[in-house]
């Protein structure tokens, strides 16, 4: 049986064993809800490139991407 079919079918059976309790649930959402409120916007880029100019941000003052040979 696929893994999808076996959720769906646990879910139509009523077998609670595969779903995580709602306690469980409520305590990784105080976990990540945090880190969700502090989203940064996506930044375009051309295809191809080494991405945005915004990542350089992300380094030390000083530091540079590693650009491998190829």
């Amino acid at each position: 049986m696929r893994p999808y079919d076996r959720l769906i079918g646990a879910a139509l059976a009523g077998e609670r064993w595969l779903f995580a309790q709602p306690e469980t649930v409520e305590a990784a959402w105080r976990i990540v809800e945090p880190v969700l409120g502090d989203v940064v916007a996506v930044q375009p880029y051309p295809e191809g490139s080494w991405g945005p100019k915004e990542a350089d941000r992300l380094l030390p003052e000083g530091v540079a991407w590693y650009k491998p040979a190829g």
